[in-house]
Formats: structure tokens, C-alpha cells, sequence
């Protein structure tokens, strides 16, 4: 099915939802005919902006939305010396974002070259923001490294169960950000957070010997979120 195809469908759809809205509203207006008089520029102002008022409740339809309301830089955190990424809003504490990273000699002083992919699943604590601005959150991120000693199965000169595969670690973190509102064409805001994440071979290892003390497995990031209207 082609882009403008679906574009259509839901189009339509949007047209009925709006309709039925028109027909609640016209039943609830019957005493003051100034409000059936405002419906068409009502139902146009509806189809432009994509909202829908159904009785109370009131439904935004995002035409585009596998576009990314969020763009985001941070600085190291398990995904490379610099990563880029971008997020969305599915609910208003539950916010993903894909990030990719990289590391290598020149970049990091890392000895093999690092191709880094960050799935960071992020749960925030509060829907509104503490003291205004604060937003506290944790959540999972499922990492995905690429270099020439990363295995997702290792090879046969291993022993078998000796080693875990390294090509994917699961990063449970804990983090805090500070956002503030801007006015802008293209932004709705910008945010300054700072996390803690953990590996899970690095946890385990912590937890089963002494050779890893606990503080060994922490790692700190740095970022900003740029977020879009």
C-alpha cells in the first residue's frame, strides 16, 4: 500500500470521527443555535490541527506519526564517546529512543573501532515535572556492539559456556533531567539529564566475586533532548 494511500484512509477516518463529534455536538447545542452556525469552521480547524472532540475527551491524530518528536546527543554511557538519537513520547512516562554511537582510537582512544546501536527504554517517575523542571526516570536500554572481537555466538576455540556473547548487554539505568520550555517555530523544548547505567555481565560479575566492586560496572552519561511541537 502506497504512502498517499494511507494518507487517504486515514483521512477518511478522521472525517468520520469528526463527523460523529459534529452530530454529539449538535444534539448538546440545540438551545443555541451559535454553536451549529461555528461548526464548519470548527470541523476545518479539526481536519487542519488533526484534533477531534469526542463529548469530553479529546483525540489528537498525528498524520506523521513515525516522525520523531524528540532528538537527542549525549555523551559517553555505554554507546560510544558521542551518540545521536532520537525518541518519542508514547505516553507521558513512557518514552523510547534509538541512539547510535561509535568509538575508536581517535575518537575515544579505543583500541578497535566501536559501532554501537542503543535501544534505551526510558520510564519517567512523575507525569509532571518536579519543582517545575526536574523529571526523574529509569528504565532499560538493549545494546547492540559491533567490532572485531564481539560475538553473538562465540567461536568454536571457546569452551563451551566459558564466555557469555558480547554482542548484546542489557544496561538497566537511573537518571534525572532538567527541561526547560523555549518558544520556537520547530521546538518545544530543550532538556540537560545525566544517567548512571550498569552492563549486566559487569553487575553479575559485582554480585558474584570480589574482583568487581560495584562502583566498577557504573557508567555516566551526559545529554541534551531537543524536543520538537
Amino acid at each position: 500500500m502506497t504512502e498517499k494511500k494511507k494518507n487517504r484512509i486515514w483521512d477518511v477516518l478522521l472525517i468520520g470521527f469528526m463527523m460523529f463529534g459534529a452530530v454529539e455536538l449538535k444534539a448538546q447545542a440545540d438551545a443555541d443555535d451559535s454553536t451549529w452556525v461555528e461548526m464548519p469552521r470548527m470541523l476545518q480547524k479539526a481536519y487542519k490541527e488533526r484534533i477531534v472532540v469526542i463529548k469530553n475527551d479529546t483525540i489528537t491524530y498525528r498524520h506523521r506519526w513515525f516522525i520523531p518528536g524528540q532528538y537527542k546527543l549525549q555523551y559517553a554511557g555505554s554507546i560510544g564517546l558521542m551518540s545521536i538519537g532520537f525518541g518519542y513520547a508514547i505516553t507521558p512516562t513512557y518514552q523510547p529512543a534509538l541512539f547510535f554511537g561509535y568509538l575508536s582510537e581517535n575518537f575515544g582512544g579505543s583500541k578497535n573501532s566501536v559501532i554501537s546501536i542503543s535501544l534505551k527504554n526510558s520510564f519517567y517517575f512523575t507525569k509532571q515535572p518536579l519543582f517545575k523542571y526536574f523529571k526523574p526516570y529509569g528504565g532499560l536500554s538493549i545494546n547492540w556492539g559491533n567490532t572485531n572481537n564481539t560475538f553473538r555466538r562465540l567461536p568454536d576455540y571457546y569452551p563451551k559456556e566459558y564466555y557469555f556473547q558480547n554482542k548484546v548487554h542489557f544496561y538497566p539505568f537511573l537518571g534525572g533531567e532538567l527541561k526547560f520550555a523555549i518558544h520556537n517555530r520547530y521546538f518545544d523544548g530543550v532538556g540537560v539529564y545525566t544517567e548512571f547505567s550498569a552492563m549486566d555481565a559487569y553487575l553479575l560479575e559485582a554480585i558474584r566475586t570480589e574482583y568487581v566492586k560495584p562502583h566498577m560496572a557504573l557508567s555516566m552519561a551526559i545529554g541534551v533532548t531537543f524536543y520538537l511541537r
